[in-house]
């Protein structure tokens, strides 16, 4: 029974949001034309994957979402273990880059429009910026928590600057970065679909103002469904990524 209970447990939220959603859908307490009923959004679904739309869509947001979150984590990566390692790098690159951390994403982006223009480069520079602010704000705070015992330790043993880095403060700066990153992914999903709200042909925020547009909620929720897994699927994985980089940490799982 105990093995039930915990095997279930994690899906009595959404069974219990599915019921309501079927109640209000059946008892028209929302009109149809603002929420479809669950059994439509799944046809509609299937729908959109048989006749090939679904993985158009699906195709140019993940590539969207996957070049820029790369390329921003990696540079965001290198320079916070850059400025954190480095006095004088952080002198000089930390006051501009922290000056700018606190301006909003979204605001930049018409300013990488008209840079970028309306393809897929501003949609792809918008993720790359986030997951860069993220990214390096956690990279240079972990290695500035490292232990001072250690560096001291590693100086003791004649350990160069590249032994220490790898060796120690690397090590010491991996769960921020892994944390970094998880938190970037999602913020990346969120950016993702607000430049394809505004400027797309294709992608599955463009499905769901399109839908939006042309009254139909159905492929709208079955576009929010897509994004909900795909979210859920790629954090699960960057976990995943986490609890075996760092099965080394011995940490609070939660009573």
């Amino acid at each position: 029974m105990s093995v039930f209970l915990r095997w279930s447990r994690p899906w009595l939220l959404p069974v219990a949001l599915l019921a309501c959603w079927e109640m209000v859908t059946t008892f028209a307490w929302v009109p149809s034309s603002l929420l479809a009923p669950p059994d439509q959004v799944l046809r509609s679904l299937f729908s959109l994957a048989s006749n090939g739309q679904l993985l158009v869509h699906v195709s140019a947001s993940l590539y969207r979402l996957l070049v820029g979150f790369f390329l921003g984590s990696l540079l965001g990566a290198a320079l916070g273990i850059f400025t954190g390692v480095s006095k004088r790098a952080e002198a000089f690159l930390a006051p501009t880059l922290q000056a700018f951390a606190p301006v909003p994403p979204i605001a930049w982006i018409p300013l990488l429009i008209v840079f970028f223009g309306i393809g897929e480069g501003s949609k792809i520079a918008l993720i790359a910026l986030a997951s860069f602010v993220v990214v390096y704000l956690h990279a240079f705070q972990g290695v500035r928590a490292a232990d001072q015992k250690l560096v001291e330790l590693a100086h003791a043993y004649k350990k160069g600057r590249p032994a220490l880095v790898w060796e120690v403060l690397l090590p010491c700066a991996l769960p921020g970065i892994l944390t970094g990153l998880r938190v970037s992914l999602g913020l990346s999903w969120i950016l993702l679909i607000a430049a394809e709200l505004i400027a797309s042909s294709r992608g599955l925020g463009w499905l769901i103002w399109d839908s939006r547009n042309f009254s139909r909620p159905d492929d709208m929720l079955a576009g929010m469904l897509a994004i909900a897994v795909l979210g859920g699927l790629s954090d699960r994985l960057l976990a995943l990524l986490e609890k075996r980089l760092l099965s080394w940490r011995d940490s609070f799982a939660g009573a």
